[in-house]
């Protein structure tokens, strides 16, 4: 029941944001359900365009040995990254880069 994939760390993201691929295997095993789904987000891309993206509410999401439980997730296009945004950070007490390990560290 669990789907282990890569994502990318985006702190200006204001949230987790995965693709149609993704949300179609979670759909599939059972992560989750139609009841999962929130009211649709308008955000802010890049080149400045507001996109309207549908939005669902993730049960558990696991990086290392923490995990977070009901974070929201957008839902972008096939092709969309995934990126690990600002409302998983602000789960914990503290975080920050460690830029000569190359790793991503967490205070609960």
């Amino acid at each position: 029941k669990s789907l282990s994939i890569p994502f990318i760390l985006d702190s200006g993201a204001a949230e987790i944001s995965i693709s149609k691929t993704v949300e179609k295997q979670l759909l599939a095993n059972g992560s989750i359900t139609e009841n999962n789904y929130l009211s649709n987000g308008l955000y802010r891309v890049a080149d400045g365009r507001i996109v309207t993206q549908r939005r669902v509410l993730l049960k558990k999401v696991k990086v290392g040995q923490f995990t977070v439980r009901n974070v929201a997730a957008s839902i972008g296009g096939d092709n969309t990254p995934l990126l690990l945004g600002k409302n998983f950070l602000d789960k914990f007490s503290n975080w920050s880069i460690n830029n000569s390990e190359k790793t991503l560290e967490l205070k609960i």
